[in-house]
């Protein structure tokens, strides 16, 4: 029981002066989503009182996995308050990384049976906290660009251990935190979530859906108006929320949720029940309940849209032109022309091929192709060596090379390089395809699939060199078919026709 003498509406007023007072010591260059602020109190207090509508029973076990300065557990207080008695909160718990925040979080609510773990949630076992039947929070919202690749992993990880899925590299941070808390939800707890609305629509919040669609039952989603908690430090990132409400109880094809934008959570401009039958988490759930303000026509865009996507290079008469490295070198051919092949895709089990400090792949027993756009007389004098060996050729061979009567028959027109190859995706991998980044001015022959930017992809901060390459190969990983048990044919033209809304939204980030 809360003890009577715990004045919880004084608290609360002093909690919101000092968390004005500690977001003021924060740079205000810092435009971080994570420090997003806190939700205002009759947000906060609405939706505690919808999750408590499917709280199962009156002992309440509470968990805020970043509580900051304890918004929700006030709005908690407030309520048990006014039941006059049928409502006990039997344990809480809050969590926060923020040492200035669980502090403040710990001298107000303390008192009131709040205990404040100044840790990383993220990095929390099913060991440290008791099982809640109540969540309650508005998790960091950084976006996925923000996040090192380390800490993508470890997020990820954190959500796959407690919920079975993991995220794709697209995904914000919000995503990892719903789903690393299943494992410290009791059976039929109830979760209200504040989350960017983004996640309805976007590729990126994909596993979130997956998770909502699959593993829990949902009762509510509301999205509210834009701006609707006049966050004015991130009007310029996220400003569109939306809260989820669900139970810990796998859910029935025949079961229905209430689907509402606007307005107020008890109030809203429009609502929809949505079956569960019709939800995927490979669509726009916005869209699917009606209820997406844009429902203009868009265009769709498939990968060959941004990349000249093409099988990797069928070398002509590859036994004359195609020589492992250490022959061309003691034949005495000169580098400038020997040009690097990537290994075989089959030699290539990590997702980077890197380059030795000449730019040529970093591997074993390379070899290389043999190759001059130099008449005769000057590769006589630059490179007799090569020129010996051209000699040697035969009649075959010199047909097979010829592209034309009047072009040196010896002169390939080699490939460029491409950033990304392609290979068939193993059981390993959780995409339709195998991407890898290539560092290495390595070209790619046979079994490999190229990809290189269009000039309508390269914008000028593509071509300045700026693109963050393993970005990309992250989103090219997100890509999922509507049918996931359909699997596409090894091919250009399959990889080709991928839907690339992931890439269009990741575009979207930049000017």
């Amino acid at each position: 029981m809360l003890d009577s003498d715990f004045d919880v509406t004084g608290t609360e007023t002093v909690r919101q002066t000092g968390q004005a007072f500690l977001e003021k010591l924060r740079p205000s260059a810092k435009a971080d989503p994570a420090e997003q602020g806190a939700t205002p109190f009759p947000e906060a207090s609405d939706i505690t009182g919808l999750a408590l509508r499917y709280h199962p029973g009156s002992e309440i076990d509470f968990l805020e996995p970043c509580v900051g300065t304890g918004i929700f557990f006030s709005a908690l207080l407030h309520h048990v308050a006014d039941r006059h008695g049928t409502l006990n909160i039997h344990t809480a718990h809050g969590v926060e990384r923020d040492d200035q925040f669980a502090a403040l979080a710990h001298d107000l609510w303390a008192p009131a049976g709040l205990e404040v773990l100044l840790r990383d949630f993220l990095r929390l076992s099913s060991s440290d906290l008791p099982q809640a039947s109540m969540v309650l929070s508005r998790p960091p919202a950084t976006f996925h660009h923000r996040l090192s690749s380390d800490a993508k992993v470890r997020a990820a990880d954190a959500a796959e251990t407690s919920s079975g899925i993991r995220p794709t590299g697209m995904a914000d941070l919000y995503s990892h935190f719903v789903l690393a808390t299943h494992k410290f939800l009791a059976p039929k707890a109830v979760s209200a979530w504040v989350l960017p609305t983004k996640f309805l629509r976007h590729s990126s919040g994909r596993a979130l859906r997956l998770y909502l669609a699959k593993h829990v039952t949902l009762h509510r989603i509301h999205a509210y108006d834009a701006r609707a908690f006049d966050v004015t430090r991130l009007e310029e990132t996220i400003d569109e929320w939306s809260v989820v409400v669900f139970t810990n109880e796998l859910p029935h094809a025949s079961d229905a949720f209430e689907f509402s934008v606007g307005g107020d959570l008890f109030d809203p401009n429009e609502t929809t029940h949505m079956p569960y039958a019709r939800l995927s988490p490979e669509i726009n759930w916005l869209q699917l309940a009606d209820l997406d303000e844009d429902n203009s026509p868009t265009k769709s865009y498939t990968l060959e849209d941004f990349f000249f996507i093409r099988s990797g290079w069928e070398v002509p008469a590859p036994k004359f032109f195609v020589q492992p490295e250490t022959r061309a070198w003691a034949l005495g051919i000169q580098p400038m022309h020997m040009h690097p092949l990537l290994p075989h895709p089959t030699a290539v089990t990590g997702k980077t091929i890197t380059a030795d400090e000449w730019g040529w792949p970093a591997s074993k027993h390379r070899h290389v192709v043999l190759a001059s756009n130099k008449d005769e007389y000057t590769l006589a004098e630059l490179d007799p060596a090569f020129l010996r060996y051209l000699d040697a050729a035969n009649g075959d061979t010199r047909q097979a090379a010829q592209r034309s009567h009047d072009a040196l028959w010896y002169n390939l027109h080699l490939r460029r390089p491409a950033p990304i190859v392609v290979k068939a995706a193993t059981e390993a991998d959780d995409g339709l395809f195998r991407f890898i980044l290539n560092q290495s001015d390595g070209i790619a022959g046979p079994g490999w699939i190229t990809m290189s930017p269009s000039l309508g992809f390269a914008k000028p901060w593509f071509l300045n060199n700026d693109v963050n390459w393993s970005e990309v190969i992250e989103i090219l990983e997100s890509i999922r078919l509507p049918d996931e048990a359909a699997k596409p044919t090894f091919s250009p033209d399959a990889l080709a026709s991928l839907d690339a809304t992931p890439l269009v939204e990741y575009l979207a980030n930049f000017d």
